[in-house]
């Protein structure tokens, strides 16, 4: 007869066991819902029910996507029993009872698994069944979790290797169209046709390089892998920057533009490009939402240690309720009337996220639909009570004043002479673009040097061999033989001969310059680029290297 004592004793014991098997199985949940991968899960699922539940052996069989991941996991002391178990022999003919079979499922009720478990010496009770359901519902939970996010990744990287393709194969049309308007220049001034046509396919080559680098930078800046390269520059050099972009709009429009800015230099620790991008953005919104022989006006003030800039224009305004959204990636203001909303609808949230990655703030103002909008945006500038960057930009300033002293005589625009060189440089152009190929080979024999031309990798590698040129352009996504393959041929080949190499390709990501790198490029370009840029590079060359003799 059990005595009162010991009933007490039992149920003490048993409490303790249950609290025990609770709080393990919440350290299972735990442990499941923080696993990295469904591998981590299955094998968690299957140690962890082992002994919380005293089984003998646990059979887990997981089925994702076209992905079949399993675990067995046995107890030391069942091993020969869970040997007959996986050869097969039925449980109910080697004396164990019925094993715990549990379907792992989804939310929609789809199978994705099965879960087994297994126990000689007694059934299963119906807590450990209990738990065991609890354990199995998590696990289910957990791996459709980590599945979805597989697919989110994955879908995103698709995205990002199609946004990179998408630009590559824009970029390559858009070189001969920048050399195209290299060579027009030489007749411009003679043709006022063949200038306004010049001055069309610049604008509108200009605008479409402008959308492929918004696009490439957007999956950049929405995961944090913009990098910024800051140095101290003064605020009007960045703002000649973003006009320069935008002048040939603000012409085709004939709409008025007024800068009112403070006559001392404001200085700003920031990336140049990347302002002058969010500038540029900004500013070409004002653009695109402002009628012909309308007014944009740049307003600048310091405030303490920081410098607010307001673009205001006379456009088309902004609704109460979208005042925000303008902000949102892919979004585009209505004006209710006929117009449709111009562009991609990134260009303010890419700004926005360029002013923030600098610190600074960017909000938008209007009283509403055809009143106009001011775009504000604040930014830390350089103070002195950061006596570094307050000494640089004394620097600065100091050879901005020089240089307004005494001007530089620039070149018209139209004029299509380069930096004069005093001997021409033997070149290789190597692209499987013939337009992109040939139109740079004559701009660049038409500066005086001497250029020859291949198609492929492999015809480049052998003219190589057969000229030594002393400088080769060269495009990456080359037949045969890629840029790469080419220009470690080259290298090994080069011997004493000089050799600059420059990749002109329209792969832009930072692997891709990376591996540039590694291959033995000096430079690497990103169509499309303006032939002046190649022809600076060759007369540096020419400046750090003496002509080599005419074979």
């Amino acid at each position: 007869m059990i005595t009162h004592a010991e009933g007490e004793t039992a149920l003490v014991v048993a409490s303790q066991r249950f609290s025990e098997r609770l709080r393990r199985l919440s350290d299972i949940i735990v442990a499941l819902n923080v696993a990295g991968n469904v591998g981590d899960v299955v094998l968690r699922l299957g140690d962890e029910l082992l002994p919380l539940c005293t089984a003998d052996r646990v059979d887990v069989d997981v089925l994702h996507g076209e992905r079949r991941t399993q675990h067995h996991v046995t107890c030391d002391q069942s091993r020969d029993a869970s040997r007959d178990a996986a050869a097969g022999h039925d449980v109910a003919e080697s004396g164990t009872h019925a094993p715990l079979r549990i379907t792992l499922a989804r939310r929609d009720g789809s199978k994705l698994g099965d879960l087994v478990l297994s126990r000689v010496a007694a059934p299963f009770t119906s807590d450990e069944i209990s738990m065991t359901v609890q354990v199995a519902q998590v696990a289910s939970l957990t791996i459709e979790n980590l599945d979805l996010k597989d697919a989110l990744r994955e879908a995103d990287q698709r995205k990002d290797r199609f946004l990179a393709t998408l630009a590559h194969e824009l970029r390559n049309p858009l070189m001969p169209i920048v050399n195209a308007v290299a060579m027009l220049d030489r007749v411009a001034e003679s043709h006022s046709g063949v200038a306004r046509a010049k001055e069309t396919i610049d604008r509108q080559s200009s605008q479409l390089v402008r959308l492929i680098d918004d696009l490439m930078d957007v999956g950049r800046v929405t995961q944090d892998r913009l990098e910024l390269r800051r140095e101290v520059v003064l605020l009007r050099d960045v703002f000649e920057l973003a006009f320069e972009s935008v002048r040939p709009m603000l012409i085709e429009r004939n709409l008025h533009l007024t800068v009112n800015m403070p006559g001392d230099p404001i200085g700003l620790y920031v990336d140049p490009a990347r302002l002058a991008q969010a500038l540029t953005n900004i500013l070409s919104n004002a653009v695109k939402y402002t009628d012909p022989n309308g007014l944009i006006k740049v307003d600048v003030h310091n405030i303490t240690d920081a410098v607010r800039i307001e673009v205001s224009d006379t456009g088309i305004g902004i609704p109460a309720d979208q005042l925000e959204q303008v902000f949102e990636m892919f979004t585009r203001v209505y004006d209710h009337g006929s117009r449709m909303p111009a562009g991609l609808g990134i260009g303010l949230a890419l700004a926005r996220r360029l002013v923030e990655l600098h610190g600074g703030s960017m909000t938008a103002h209007s009283a509403g639909v055809g009143q106009g909008s001011t775009f504000r945006l604040t930014l830390p500038r350089v103070v002195g009570s950061d006596p570094t960057h307050a000494q640089l930009l004394q620097v600065k300033a100091g050879r901005s004043t020089s240089s307004a002293a005494t001007p530089a005589t620039p070149l018209p625009m139209s004029t299509p002479r380069f930096a004069p060189l005093v001997a021409g440089r033997r070149v290789l152009v190597v692209d499987d673009n013939i337009d992109a190929a040939d139109s740079l080979a004559l701009l660049l024999e038409r500066e005086g040097h001497h250029v020859s031309v291949a198609y492929d990798g492999e015809h480049a590698v052998r003219v190589y061999a057969e000229q030594h040129p002393e400088a080769v352009v060269m495009d990456i996504g080359l037949p045969l033989l890629d840029g790469y393959e080419a220009a470690r041929a080259m290298r090994l080949a080069q011997g004493a001969h000089p050799l600059l190499l420059i990749a002109l390709t329209g792969w832009g990501q930072r692997d891709d310059r990376k591996r540039s790198q590694e291959a033995g490029f000096d430079h690497h370009l990103v169509k499309p680029i303006s032939p002046r840029t190649i022809h600076e590079l060759l007369v540096e060359h020419t400046r750090l290297a003496p002509p080599a003799p005419t074979r």
